[in-house]
């Protein structure tokens, strides 16, 4: 599981605590035969709800764990080598939440980031911005698993030459080549001081990965494309501004799809550019 993934999980605790009270802590854990392995993650550092064994506070805490990997909760129900078969018909978020009895729960992850990050993001944006407003961007989505979720690096391209007159854009992230025309921020950041650079900014730009999970934990809108790898109702959030380019699917393909490819080099990156100019 990626940090997409363990943020989602950030939405489920916090949902499950308003259930059964603040008394209790959550232990994330994975079950592996008959062992439960702690789960340890930089998205729950910092987090109240979360129970920390170093933390000496907790020591009479009572310790509820939950298990990440159980594959009932889990919104991939079989994964082969070539395909990922997921279950569609409402947020991942809701998924997890049905499991333990909890109907609507909000839409949100959370991240608590501490004064140090704040300040990261703070200093960054007064030093080397001036303060002045700017778009957060993440041109890649990790693709150790699928390459499906792309949309091509030359459009995102020609929407940063098309914006950057107006507006500062900063690129964020770990991915392998900087746009032109941006602050590159790449690698020079933690995932959390990222999230942490990402609510300080507009809008953020990406393709569907954990950064647009994250952003959603700071209160900054995300302009998403969605492909037709996965569906929109399993992991668009309703306060983003979701553009979804797939003409088919969710196809859940791990191997090359053709279809998602030829979706992404049709689709207008013009409307994008649209998007965002009317947003701001």
């Amino acid at each position: 599981m990626g940090l997409g993934g363990y943020l989602t999980w950030t939405a489920v605790a916090r949902e499950i605590r308003a259930l059964v009270g603040n008394h209790i802590k959550l232990l994330p854990v994975e079950k592996h035969g008959h062992f439960l392995k702690i789960i340890t993650s930089e998205v729950f550092d910092n987090n109240p709800d979360f129970f920390l064994a170093c933390d000496e506070s907790h020591k009479n805490q009572m310790v509820f764990p939950i298990i990440l990997n159980n594959p009932t909760v889990n919104y991939c129900k079989q994964d082969t080598t070539e395909r990922a078969y997921h279950r569609f018909d409402s947020h991942i978020i809701e998924q997890a939440c049905e499991y333990y009895g909890i109907e609507n729960p909000e839409l949100k992850c959370v991240i608590n980031l501490t004064n140090e990050e704040k300040t990261f993001a703070e200093d960054f944006h007064q030093s080397s911005l001036g303060g002045k407003d700017f778009l957060a961007i993440e041109p890649f989505s990790k693709d150790n698993y699928t390459h499906n979720r792309e949309y091509p690096l030359d459009k995102w391209q020609s929407i940063v030459n098309d914006l950057h007159d107006d507006i500062m854009i900063v690129q964020v992230g770990t991915g392998a080549k900087a746009l032109k025309n941006v602050v590159d921020l790449r690698g020079q950041t933690t995932f959390r001081q990222a999230l942490a650079l990402i609510g300080r900014s507009n809008l953020f730009l990406a393709p569907e990965s954990g950064l647009v999970h994250g952003a959603t934990a700071v209160n900054t809108k995300s302009l998403v494309i969605i492909t037709g790898y996965q569906a929109e109702k399993m992991v668009a959030y309703p306060q983003n501004i979701n553009v979804n380019i797939g003409s088919h699917g969710p196809c859940g393909l791990k191997i090359a799809c053709h279809q998602c490819q030829e979706d992404a080099q049709k689709h207008d990156w013009h409307e994008i550019v649209d998007i965002v100019r009317a947003e701001l």
